[in-house]
């Protein structure tokens, strides 16, 4: 049985990728956010609420990335529910800057802060492939920061769900969180700012097995 309507607040949204590497293996990119709703009266449906992330965040997002990029789904999960299960729902985007690409394990880098003092309460987002030609000395350059700055501003503005929720980013504490039982307790802080890195970042985790 599901949790009352009143006590679903938060969800958790995968936006599912992967990025082609001829000579080696596809290399999965898993994108993963957070977000409250602000009032809790409407229905959360799913389906409605990745539509929304879609059309504001994933766009800004396909618009920015190399061509290399492709989106495969978005997994959504009610983060305050315990036995919720992802809903997944299909995506067939791919990145529109045409050329070359920096190593998958480059990444842009979004520092997401909120109004709470400690590591616990912020986070931050690792976006890739990088276009090679967009970067300078591992510094974005030109209409990079333009489109990059966009994604920043997506994020930190979040979205209205065709039921009317409207879903801000959150950084959901996973140390301070009871996530695994219901009743859960989430402590979970608003994102008061996005900021973008303008110097290129590594996500370890990305990089492509030795190739021989």
């Amino acid at each position: 049985m599901s949790i009352p309507l009143a006590d679903q607040k938060h969800v958790e949204l995968q936006m599912i990728g992967s990025c082609a590497a001829p000579g080696a293996v596809t290399k999965a990119m898993e994108l993963v956010f957070n977000f409250r709703r602000t009032a809790v009266v409407n229905p959360v449906v799913k389906v409605n609420i990745q539509t929304a992330f879609q059309a504001s965040i994933g766009a800004a997002i396909l618009a920015a990335a190399n061509e290399d990029y492709t989106q495969s789904a978005n997994k959504v999960r009610i983060i305050d529910d315990a036995l919720d299960s992802f809903s997944s729902s299909a995506q067939a985007g791919v990145g529109a800057i045409a050329g070359d690409r920096l190593p998958t394990y480059c990444a842009i880098c979004f520092p997401m802060q909120t109004g709470v003092r400690g590591r616990f309460a912020q986070g931050s987002k690792h976006v890739g492939p990088v276009t090679e030609s967009d970067t300078l000395n591992d510094i974005l350059t030109g209409a990079a920061v333009t489109r990059w700055t966009a994604v920043a501003t997506a994020i930190q503005a979040g979205f209205t769900d065709a039921d009317g929720n409207i879903w801000v980013p959150a950084v959901v504490s996973r140390k301070y969180s009871t996530l695994n039982a219901n009743p859960t307790t989430v402590i979970s802080n608003d994102v008061i700012s996005t900021l973008l890195n303008l110097n290129v970042g590594r996500l370890s985790r990305r990089k492509q097995k030795t190739v021989r």
